[in-house]
């Protein structure tokens, strides 16, 4: 439908004078695209009329439409015909359907947990937020190089360092549990005692200056928490192709900020600072009083290290929480009055948070909810719900109703992750959206050869037309989520086949009816929709469950 779009697109243009926008339509009943282009005109009714006259002149294009229809104050909608459908579908089901190779790159920076703290749900969202985004992307011919920023040095890692030292743990056989215990104990410290923080404050210069007292322990602790965190990307399903540590950038941040100083910053009672006031923000520090950088500092040496490694990359793309929207618009104006190009394709997106219902969590207090601790929580409910299933299915299942349960929301909106809500089988959940795709492939083993050149594919009618127009707007709906990077589009979208399907199996017979093989062509298309796009959201599709 694409194709379809941009040559009406390119008509409507000619009649208005601008780029028209195109919407799919939700609602089928007012047709399968909608356009407001003549509504931004003097007389929109009039300018309607000659948009859809300007359309019947061009044959072949109108003949892709059942009908178009112009109703006030000036919108009109377009029914495409049952033929173009039905071309669609045989388009969908080609074994020789082309897979356009990647035009564009980047660098998509997402996860981010840090060494020396437990990750917790908030990076799980995190990592199957910004895998779902990567495969969107990848879909639309970009190549994307996943990357992942880790802060092994800074003040997160002298308070658990500290807390380790106060803890007496084990250095040999220490776990990213206890690294979890030595941060929440070293945080409260830091705050509540002024001899603590004294103390922590030296172990963090002994850190950056790489004291060979603390060595050891440094880097144990970071390759204890890295390798955990290896485990939870794979557990998840996600491949990074680049590491970055704050270790790298902190001292190409510092000299950065040095060799712009009066240009850019500015020294500031001992510190070196950005006035953000000047471009309508506002003043961030990004040198310390004791010459250490900020994590601004490194942010900027991160920036010009990405481009070093990837100087070819078209964009290059941060993924992190709402709270730091204000602090990387700073960051970069910063960026843009030293480097203007690099500033220019780099930008940031943002996430809401995520808890659980029973409320916030905070790894300074103690009371984070650990990503295994949610996957296999989960799991456990799954396995009561799915007694039978083999423990890949039972795998599968588990990780459809996390990642679910993150991907349908929009990307910015806070989310409270409900356990019981995310296993059940009805409803908008992973495993209802599994038991979906299963009843297709389980039709299609009960019925007759399905045609790839269905000679009826023009006599649909009633739910299997609803069904076939709604599988239409797939790579419509797979663009704009991946332009948007909000996988909740691509989600509601799916959400909406798998309902109209399962309405149209609750009261359709299939097997043994006299139009088998249309109803048979139309399921093969849904579920080929269904694998590919829970696919694209991270989320395998077993043929039984």
């Amino acid at each position: 439908m694409d194709i379809l779009i941009e040559k009406l697109k390119k008509l409507i243009e000619e009649v208005v004078g601008a780029q028209p926008q195109i919407s799919i339509s939700t609602d089928l009943s007012k047709g399968d695209m909608t356009t407001n282009a003549a509504l931004k005109t003097a007389d929109p009714m009039k300018t309607g009329e000659k948009i859809v006259e300007k359309i019947r002149q061009d044959k072949e294009l109108y003949s892709h439409f059942e009908k178009i229809e112009l109703v006030r104050p000036g919108f009109i909608n377009f029914y495409i015909s049952q033929g173009y459908i039905g071309n669609e579908l045989a388009e969908l089901l080609s074994k020789n359907k082309k897979t356009e190779p990647a035009t564009k790159s980047l660098i998509f920076e997402f996860g981010d947990p840090n060494p020396f703290k437990e990750p917790h749900i908030g990076h799980l969202r995190n990592l199957v937020l910004g895998e779902a985004i990567s495969r969107l992307l990848e879909a639309d011919s970009w190549q994307v190089i996943r990357a992942d920023y880790q802060g092994d040095v800074g003040m997160h890692v002298a308070k658990a360092i500290w807390g380790v030292l106060k803890l007496a743990f084990d250095i040999e056989k220490i776990t990213s549990s206890d690294l979890g215990k030595a941060y929440t104990t070293g945080a409260k410290a830091y705050e509540e005692s002024e001899d603590s923080k004294k103390e922590i404050e030296d172990l963090n210069k002994m850190i950056y200056s790489k004291d060979s007292s603390i060595s050891k322990l440094w880097e144990k602790g970071r390759k204890v928490s890295l390798d955990y965190f290896e485990d939870l990307y794979k557990a998840v399903g996600v491949k990074y192709e680049k590491y970055y540590f704050e270790s790298q950038t902190a001292s190409v941040g510092l000299k950065i900020v040095k060799e712009n100083t009066p240009k850019v910053f500015e020294e500031h009672d001992g510190a070196t600072v950005f006035r953000g006031e000047k471009a309508g923000l506002h003043t961030r520090v990004f040198i310390t009083g004791e010459g250490n950088p900020t994590y601004e500092a490194k942010d900027l040496g991160l920036a010009f290290l990405k481009d070093k490694d990837f100087p070819k990359a078209d964009k290059s793309i941060i993924m992190t929480a709402n709270e730091q929207v204000e602090y990387f618009k700073v960051m970069l104006s910063a960026l843009s009055e030293i480097d203007k190009n690099l500033a220019g394709k780099t930008s940031h997106v943002s996430f809401g948070f995520v808890n659980l219902k029973e409320g916030k969590m905070s790894s300074r207090a103690g009371n984070v909810v650990n990503a295994f601790w949610l996957i296999e929580e989960v799991k456990k409910r799954v396995k009561k719900e799915f007694s039978e299933v083999s423990d890949s299915v039972l795998e599968d299942i588990t990780l459809s109703a996390v990642k679910w349960s993150m991907l349908k929301f929009s990307r910015e909106s806070n989310i409270s992750f409900d356990i019981n809500e995310s296993v059940q089988i009805e409803g908008n959940s992973g495993p209802y959206m599994l038991y979906a795709y299963a009843r297709t492939a389980s039709l299609l083993a009960k019925g007759n050869k399905v045609p790839s050149e269905a000679k009826t594919r023009e006599n649909f009618d009633g739910l299997l037309l609803a069904l076939a127009r709604i599988i239409c707007q797939f790579d419509s709906v797979k663009k704009s989520a991946a332009d948007a990077f909000s996988p909740n589009i691509l989600a509601n979208y799916l959400f909406t086949l798998a309902q109209s399907f399962n309405q149209f199996y609750e009261k359709e017979k299939v097997i043994g009816s006299g139009d088998e093989e249309e109803k048979l062509f139309v399921i093969k298309a849904v579920g080929e929709v269904l694998k590919e796009g829970l696919q694209i959201l991270g989320i395998n599709t077993p043929e039984k469950i």
